[in-house]
């Protein structure tokens, strides 16, 4: 989906790195984003290619990537602000998501004509380049995770270095209120992130290339949902860390780190 329009207006290329529910990296997806104003609406225009496929996949990663293939083509849909608000009016896609802070978007709902449910987030790390992902499913079983990367058309298809991060990372986290007021900002290094040093947090945590998901409980009654990025190219590691208290989302902290 799209993170800031005014910024991120345009033709985009974005490369989709695919995963099994398990956390096999099946292949990549190439993606040509064309985002244009439409009078109140800004008309989202996706063109999908077909799975370049890994060497070595399972069967049940074949079974996943004939069903991402049938996600081949130009999809359309508009795209409506309403304050924080992101509506999405199809088609192609229906939905909605929020704006947590500038570049920072969640979001989910349905791709109608290729008929699975949809959840995504997309962090827009500098006004050149975005990591991206989600996860399509049919209700709550699983199909595909993505995890991808995105850069002005001129620049060619994107990609994403493999490694672990190295070095101390510093930045900014923004504590948000559920209604999307900023709370406080405030300078930390990746030691200090909420889930870098566990202490009581008890869950578990999956890999998926250079995307981490975490699902933690930190003491009753209190749950985190947390994703990570590493993006080496750029030298960044972007999250979202969702907390809730009794099943009703209280913090939302959101986190851009650079070397």
């Amino acid at each position: 989906m799209s993170a800031r329009p005014s910024s991120f207006l345009g033709s985009w290329l974005v490369s989709e790195y695919v995963y099994t529910p398990a956390g096999e990296y099946a292949g990549i997806i190439h993606q040509r984003r064309r985002l244009q104003p439409q009078g109140e609406v800004i008309r989202v225009i996706q063109i999908c290619e077909p799975v370049k496929v890994a060497e070595g996949i399972s069967e049940q990663a074949k079974s996943m990537i004939e069903i991402m293939n049938q996600r081949v083509g130009e999809f359309v849909f508009d795209l409506k602000l309403i304050g924080k608000a992101r509506h999405y009016l199809g088609e192609d896609v229906i939905g909605g998501g929020f704006s947590w802070h500038d570049g920072v978007l969640t979001a989910r709902g349905m791709w109608t004509r290729f008929g699975y449910n949809f959840t995504s987030f997309s962090i827009l790390l500098h006004p050149e380049r975005q990591v991206t992902g989600g996860k399509f499913s049919i209700a709550n079983e699983e199909v595909a995770t993505i995890v991808g990367v995105a850069v002005p058309e001129a620049d060619g298809y994107p990609e994403f270095q493999a490694g672990a991060a190295a070095g101390r990372y510093r930045g900014e986290r923004y504590v948000i209120y559920p209604d999307g007021k900023l709370l406080e900002t405030t300078s930390i290094t990746d030691n200090d992130l909420p889930f870098a040093n566990r202490g009581g947090m008890c869950g578990n945590e999956k890999q998926y290339g250079a995307l981490r998901e975490m699902e933690l409980v930190s003491a009753p009654g209190e749950t985190l949902s947390a994703i990570e990025v590493t993006d080496h190219a750029s030298g960044s590691i972007a999250g979202i860390w969702k907390k809730f208290r009794d099943e009703k989302l209280s913090q939302v902290d959101v986190y851009v780190l650079r070397k």
